[in-house]
């Protein structure tokens, strides 16, 4: 099987199961996913990470290890607590939880949050530790003071 193809089927399988889902995301095991697919767990990171971000409309929050999870939700169906349960531990998570929330509260358009979302991903890219975030929800209040939010 060529990789892309398998990279597109696994992206495919992973959309279906978030439209039969009710809440609007779904909770599953790399390890189960690449056993279903008979690929190794990595491709399935690709797949997540390349497939699923956040300028695409979805967070994804993954522990690895035993009891490790992947959890994949989709921004405009998935109830605004998914997108705060349970507490992620890096700080810079919070201003993605504030961007997530002012989401689903209505509060931006889709382009917004598209437009926000990458500008996150700039800062957690290119400035060490939490430093993007705090940078990002500086950037939210001051948006918020300019009347940005009030709709």
């Amino acid at each position: 099987m060529e990789y892309k193809s398998l990279v597109s089927e696994i992206e495919s399988y992973l959309k279906s199961l978030l439209r039969e889902s009710p809440d609007g995301w779904i909770e599953l095991s790399r390890k189960e996913i690449a056993a279903f697919f008979d690929c190794v767990p990595s491709q399935i990171t690709y797949v997540l990470n390349t497939r699923f971000n956040m300028r695409r409309g979805y967070l994804v929050q993954s522990r690895r290890g035993g009891g490790g999870f992947i959890r994949i939700c989709s921004l405009f169906t998935a109830p605004e607590t998914v997108f705060v349960e349970p507490k992620v531990e890096k700080k810079e998570d919070d201003a993605r939880g504030t961007l997530y929330a002012l989401a689903r509260g209505g509060l931006l358009t889709k382009r917004e949050f598209l437009i926000l979302g990458t500008a996150l991903e700039v800062l957690e890219n290119n400035f060490p530790g939490e430093e993007g975030g705090k940078l990002l929800l500086e950037i939210l209040r001051a948006l918020a003071q300019e009347g940005l939010f009030h709709r």
